[in-house]
């Protein structure tokens, strides 16, 4: 394994080809600014969290032990037959929203909007068109954020977010996910993301934004010290919704039953160079 140091700034993260994979994307440079955005983060899901029972669905799971709700648009993985807004109910549902309505939170959004497209506009335009589609088609659809390009947002909770090696497999294989980490937690010495099948190990300090392909990707990310505390905020898109959009408003299953002999040529034609395709979405660099 290969440990990459923290250097304020953007640093992709490239394969032997020089195709941007990941990027560790940093912070704003108007630190006082956003310190107070951490700061305001990690408040709000303190606050948010007083008195929140989460169930054993949200609180264990495959990245681990801690609670990690989400909210937005979401579909396929044996979750929603179509495009629909992730369920919350009661308190979970009223901590989530009042998180969407929190100055921190749109903060960060727009951070994770723009550098997503200065630093990879022809995948940023992809998830933006996607989304726009979707809520177009389906009025009923609920956006996260009008500044921020993915369609759904998860929060990891607890105070000490230990993530085991998982991938994220319902995501958008040829796509990214934003990962920011908050709370008062030495980054040199806890808390880094390990990128498995990269071999990489990457310190990534509470409020730096690190972008990486989570459905191709095994990742986690390295315990912390005793004492301190660490959270994180994940934004992402899943596969379906790109599915369901390519198929014009139709669930393959939709497509199949219900598709010209002509689409579906088309359909197995374009399946069968969509990797080739995805490449363009990680540039040379």
């Amino acid at each position: 394994m290969r440990l990459i140091r923290y250097v304020p700034g953007s640093r992709p993260v490239v394969d032997q080809k020089r195709r941007m994979i990941a990027l560790i994307a940093g912070k704003p440079r108007d630190e006082e600014k956003w310190t107070a955005v951490e700061k305001g983060i990690v408040e709000a899901i303190d606050k948010g969290c007083r008195g929140v029972t989460f169930s054993k669905k949200l609180s264990e799971h495959k990245r681990g032990r801690f609670p990690a709700p989400a909210i937005g648009i979401s579909h396929g993985g044996g979750e929603l037959v179509r495009p629909g807004n992730r369920a919350l109910s009661g308190a979970v549902k009223d901590f989530m929203r009042g998180l969407l309505r929190d100055p921190s939170f749109i903060r960060l959004a727009g951070w994770v909007g723009r550098t997503f497209e200065t630093h990879n506009r022809p995948m940023h335009t992809a998830y933006v068109s996607t989304l726009d589609t979707l809520t177009a088609a389906l009025p009923h659809l609920r956006r996260n954020f009008s500044n921020n390009p993915f369609a759904c947002m998860t929060v990891n909770c607890g105070g000490r977010v230990v993530c085991e090696p998982h991938g994220d497999f319902a995501n958008k294989p040829d796509g990214w996910c934003a990962v920011t980490p908050f709370g008062p937690f030495d980054h040199t010495k806890g808390g880094h993301i390990v990128l498995w099948d990269l071999k990489l190990v990457i310190e990534l300090p509470a409020g730096c934004t690190i972008y990486l392909p989570s459905a191709l990707i095994i990742h986690s990310n390295i315990r912390i010290r005793k004492g301190e505390r660490r959270y994180s905020v994940t934004h992402y898109s899943a596969g379906g919704l790109f599915r369901w959009v390519y198929n014009g408003g139709r669930t393959d299953e939709e497509f199949w039953a219900t598709a010209s002999e002509e689409e579906k040529e088309k359909w197995i034609e374009d399946r069968e160079r969509r990797w080739h395709e995805g490449l363009k979405y990680f540039p040379i660099v």
